[in-house]
């Protein structure tokens, strides 16, 4: 750094121009006279004693008396605190610009409106992160290969994920089976476009519409009840018209659901069958929002619609009312979706551990 951009710095840092070069002129003469550091420094002679004295107040120098006055630059452990002091509010200040430039530009609540899909994106990688339950992803192809990892963290959890992969109509799903495998629960393929999608725990959602740079913005989301729209959005307009190419989840016991929904269909035939089915529900009292794991049997299920002989229930039939009852040595539960608020337990994880076929002769 030559001398020119030290004084800049200097300056930058609170110095005035004349303070600057006496200081920049007293390090390298080591201590000086006053007259000789006007000279050397080219500090008008009737300003360097003003100068001098400030340098002293700021702790860059020590003045002292002789037979005139000298000058002599101070350690720069004790000289430079202003400098660093200044680079200090430097890095603050870069610190708050990033993060107002990743911060929504609008909130309302728990619900924010953002102007970038980078601040969209940048969210659901720190949700993917925190997810303990439940991933539903709407994604392109480039960008699952991105968030690969972070999806194969979650299943590591045990997070149940879901992803509706967009792949063109005229294009085949560019991933064999062991892409899927150990990164997805259940991965369908959707033909046509949509938007960025993902909720994770049912709590968070993050949503950017297809990349138009005209119109670019992106919501995100904190809110049960809100995420829940999304939800629903997720299962009728990204999820359940397509079709399946990847399951990775076991026919036989032991499995489970986080959707109740899906329980439920999966559950009321063998139920009509006469089958016994045992296992656990994970979840929390309605009442008081305990956490609890109930054990005992599935015994019965109860939605809006009804079911025929030959179709399980519908989703649009599950939409209302949709409730397992489930029997454990202290009673008959009724259970609930994840935000459930008429029935005993809102269910987050069902878990079917056996299936006993009724016998012939029953």
């Amino acid at each position: 750094m030559d001398t020119g951009e030290l004084n800049a710095v200097l300056e930058d840092a609170g110095l005035s121009p004349y303070q600057a070069d006496a200081y920049v002129t007293l390090l390298e003469l080591g201590s000086a006279s006053a007259s000789e550091l006007a000279s050397a420094s080219g500090v008008p002679q009737p300003r360097i004693y003003d100068v001098l004295r400030a340098l002293e107040d700021e702790g860059y120098a020590v003045v002292y008396e002789r037979d005139q006055l000298y000058a002599q630059a101070n350690d720069p452990s004790e000289a430079l605190s202003g400098l660093r002091t200044a680079i200090d509010r430097y890095e603050t200040a870069i610190s708050e610009i990033e993060r107002r430039y990743r911060e929504p530009a609008a909130e309302d609540g728990a619900v924010s409106l953002v102007k970038r899909l980078r601040t969209v994106f940048e969210h659901a990688r720190e949700n993917l992160e925190a997810a303990t339950e439940h991933v539903q992803l709407a994604v392109t192809s480039d960008r699952f290969a991105d968030l690969r990892p972070l999806l194969r963290d979650a299943r590591d959890r045990g997070v149940y994920v879901q992803v509706s992969l967009y792949v063109p109509p005229d294009e085949s799903v560019p991933f064999d089976r062991s892409t899927f495998e150990g990164v997805c629960t259940e991965v369908r393929r959707r033909d046509l476009p949509g938007p960025f999608l993902l909720l994770t725990d049912r709590q968070r959602a993050c949503y950017a519409p297809q990349n138009r740079l005209s119109d670019e913005y992106g919501v995100i989301v904190d809110d049960y009840t809100t995420a829940y729209v999304f939800h629903w959005y997720f299962l009728t307009r990204l999820w359940e018209v397509y079709e399946t190419v990847y399951n990775g989840r076991s026919d036989e016991p032991p499995f489970s659901f986080v959707e109740i929904t899906d329980c439920i269909r999966g559950l009321e035939p063998r139920l009509a069958e006469g089958a016994r089915i045992t296992g656990r529900v994970i979840g929390e009292f309605v009442g008081t929002g305990r956490p609890c794991e109930l054990e005992g049997e599935f015994i019965g299920v109860e939605y809006t619609g009804s079911r025929s002989d030959d179709e399980p229930a519908s989703l649009l039939e599950l939409a209302a009312e949709a409730t397992i009852r489930f029997e454990t040595d202290d009673g008959v539960y009724t259970v609930g979706g994840c935000g459930a608020d008429t029935e005993d337990v809102a269910g987050k994880r069902f878990i079917v551990g056996r299936i006993d076929e009724r016998r012939a002769d029953e």
